[in-house]
């Protein structure tokens, strides 16, 4: 920066854009808060159906979104820009200083141009040269600190701007400096990256920056897309000391590159492509080495990747993958070798396809595009789960690992229901589209086609019974066989409508049942959902548009059909567990009783909360409820009452609907039936309070039935196909 021009600078010009953009901070700030409370809130309790569902309700969504993102760049663009001219303000004011300083000691300071200047004493006077010396260096240093703070705001505001291409980056940003930074550690931590013996020092700037997208992005985009493929693969090598924890460093590796993709700047564009165009090359120079794929699907194990990248880069591996494989007949990758690509473990990370299925189940829009991609019957979820040959690996006590097909069911499971992996089914549960309702139709029907896929993969079913808690409603509405009927007040449903059949429910919640976690789930889901139902159809305030029937028998008609339906869910769920605890399978029932246990954990005061409903609904609370949240609705208070059985039947050696006996299983979905529809009229002053019990016995006896009659003609049906 010129001396001239930083003596002269007014910041008239940048005082008022600091000014303006703290005006567009708050009026922001305030339309946030309006969308948030208005836009979103609104559109939650909304009772959506087909487009506005599929549509509608998405763009409401991500317009909220775009809004709070439009105000965090605000907050960031005002507070550098604010930062900025407090701080060359400063550095105006101190060069003033110094050079009327400088004029009472007789040294004259000039301006020489191109950034240049001069110190030298004034005519006739005799300065010493220390002196001068110590002007020309405390100017010399104001005008590159000004030169920094206004190279530097500039760089940041360009980073910022270029995050994203159409929209707005939530990148916060407390001043320049921190943004600054951000950059400068960056661009450090792209040399680090480059000599493995920095490793540990490469971590603790990648862990100080989590989150942080301006430092993603320029750290990927100045590593480059072999930079960072070289780099994994030489801090990974075997005959190499390593340097540092390479099991963090790969987390915060991943996590950093994931941040990364997440920006729309050109740079990054090119970097994208250069990675998934790098895939089936080999990385390093030795001939036969992993290859590009292998490599950096290792790095997408952690972190929340851009759903575009992903969904590109997936589809480039699978060409290669069958490639290699021709066509999915053989395993196509090397899994046994020295490189060990994945320090985490538990597989060594040489089938690409395992990081890349775990990269996936973080992103569920990603997993739902990529799973539903191809022609009918020929989808990558169809190639992965029914076609693919999954190279075997073994763990270091010389166990089969399945860890690549347990990701798949993980990613299956993200694809269908919105959710990422790891993340509790959401009180609000959000619409399912087309798209995934599709999927989650292929799922049941493949499985209930060959039911050896799941029972001979067992470690998919928690997957599986999680994605089915998620499709109650649509389940409950295909064995209802009612295409032309009422079920659909019965069963309230927001968004897309899953249609499996009801034969293939049946062979579906059979085979599932069959495994401790999946059966666990479906069964307290259900349970609370049926739970959540009878609140919803006996509340008195119930629109009438919503009612079953405009009649007096509304109460009796819902109550007896959903005891119904729940009966015939859980007598096929109980014959699936009878078929693991008695059939060949010879699985210890305390498994059953002890998911069931572990259930508490994982669905309390969760599923059943509005599954199908949508948030137009939520559960009464009970009267008298004094004990904990879980409890304080009726579907809180049914679970409740399943953990105390079940503990209870545990200390007996019988548990919670003990494997192989019918009767006892029936008169413990009676059971738990007549007490939820007590509950909720009790919750709402019902009239029907004596009655309710009867109706709900009435109707689990008749579900239990047809849940038997079902299970025959499925066997008769297998033997006639075998």
């Amino acid at each position: 920066m010129d001396l001239d021009a930083l003596l002269g600078a007014k910041f008239t010009s940048l005082g008022d854009a600091v000014s303006d953009w703290r005006q567009m901070r708050d009026k922001l700030d305030t339309l946030a808060a309006d969308a948030r409370s208005q836009l979103r809130n609104r559109a939650k309790k909304a009772d959506w159906a087909g487009v506005n569902s599929d549509v509608t309700r998405p763009f409401i969504d991500k317009t909220v979104g775009e809004i709070e993102d439009a105000r965090t760049q605000a907050e960031s663009i005002h507070n550098i820009l604010k930062d900025t001219c407090a701080e060359l303000t400063r550095y105006r004011d101190s060069l003033e200083f110094k050079i009327t300083e400088a004029d009472w000691q007789h040294v004259r300071v000039k301006d020489t141009g191109n950034g240049s200047f001069e110190v030298r004493a004034k005519d006739g006077a005799k300065v010493p040269q220390p002196t001068l010396d110590r002007f020309r260096d405390d100017i010399a240093d104001l005008l590159k600190k000004a030169t920094k703070s206004d190279s530097t705001a500039k760089d940041a505001l360009y980073a910022l701007v270029d995050q994203s291409k159409y929209g707005f980056s939530d990148a916060r940003y407390k001043n320049r400096d921190e943004a600054a930074k951000a950059l400068e550690d960056a661009e450090r931590a792209a040399v680090l990256a480059k000599d493995p013996a920095k490793a540990a020092e490469l971590n603790r700037l990648l862990k100080d920056h989590k989150g942080d997208s301006l430092f993603a992005e320029r750290f990927a985009t100045k590593l480059g897309p072999k930079g960072t493929l070289d780099h994994w693969l030489t801090v990974n090598d075997p005959s190499r000391a390593q340097q540092g924890d390479l099991e963090e460093l790969q987390k915060n590796l991943s996590m950093t590159l994931a941040q990364a993709t997440q920006s729309d700047s050109p740079a990054m564009d090119r970097w994208e492509r250069a990675v998934i165009k790098a895939g089936p090359g080999v990385v390093g120079k030795e001939p036969g080495g992993p290859v590009g794929f292998q490599v950096m699907s290792n790095l997408m194990r952690y972190g929340d990747y851009d759903d575009t990248f992903l969904s590109k880069y997936g589809t480039k591996l699978v060409a290669e993958d069958k490639r290699r494989s021709d066509g999915g007949e053989d395993p196509g990758w090397d899994t046994d070798n020295s490189y060990g690509l994945n320090p985490n473990g538990p597989d060594g990370g040489l089938d690409p396809m395992t990081g890349y299925m775990k990269g996936l189940a973080r992103s569920p829009d990603a997993a739902t595009d990529f799973l539903t991609e191809g022609p009918s019957g020929k989808t990558n979820f169809h190639y992965l789960f029914n076609d693919r040959e999954w190279p075997k690996e073994y763990g270091a006590g010389g166990e089969e690992l399945h860890t690549g097909k347990n990701y798949l069911a993980q990613a299956i499971a993200a694809g269908t229901t919105g959710t990422p992996v790891g993340e509790p089914i959401p009180k609000d549960l959000p619409p399912h589209n087309e798209q995934q309702a599709k999927l989650f139709e292929d799922v049941v029907h493949t499985i209930a086609k060959d039911d050896g896929k799941l029972t001979d993969n067992g470690y998919m079913s928690d997957s599986f019974g999680k994605m089915t808690a998620h499709y109650l409603p649509d389940i409950n509405r295909a064995i209802s066989d009612d295409a032309y009927g009422d079920t659909p007040k019965l069963y309230p449903l927001s968004g897309a409508q899953a249609n499996p059949s009801h034969q293939d429910v049946t062979r579906f919640l059979f085979t599932l049942g069959q495994n401790p976690e999946g059966y666990a789930m479906v069964e307290l889901g259900q349970k609370q959902y049926a739970a959540n139902l009878m609140d919803y159809h006996l509340d008195p305030d119930l629109p009438a548009d919503k009612r079953l029937i405009q009649t007096s028998e509304s109460p009796q008609e819902a109550i007896r059909r959903i005891s119904e339906q729940a009966g015939e869910i859980g007598g096929t769920l109980a014959a699936g567990r009878e078929e693991a605890v008695l059939g060949p399978a010879k699985e210890e029932d305390e498994s059953f009783t002890h998911a069931l246990a572990q259930g508490k954990n994982l669905v309390s005061g969760a599923i059943g909360t509005g599954i199908g409903i949508g948030t137009s609904f939520v559960a009464s609370p009970v009267a008298g409820a004094t004990t904990a949240a879980v409890t304080s609705t009726a579907s809180g208070m049914i679970l409740e009452e399943i953990f105390q059985t079940n503990e209870t039947g545990r200390t007996e050696n019988v548990g919670y609907l003990a494997g192989g006996k019918w009767e006892t299983t029936q008169d413990n979905h009676a059971k738990i039936s007549q007490l939820a529809a007590r509950l909720a009229a009790k919750a709402h002053n019902s009239k029907y309070e004596s009655d309710v019990s009867d109706w709900a016995q009435s109707g689990t006896s008749s579900g239990f039935g047809k849940a038997h009659t079902n299970l025959e003609e499925m066997a008769d049906d297998l033997e006639t196909d075998a």
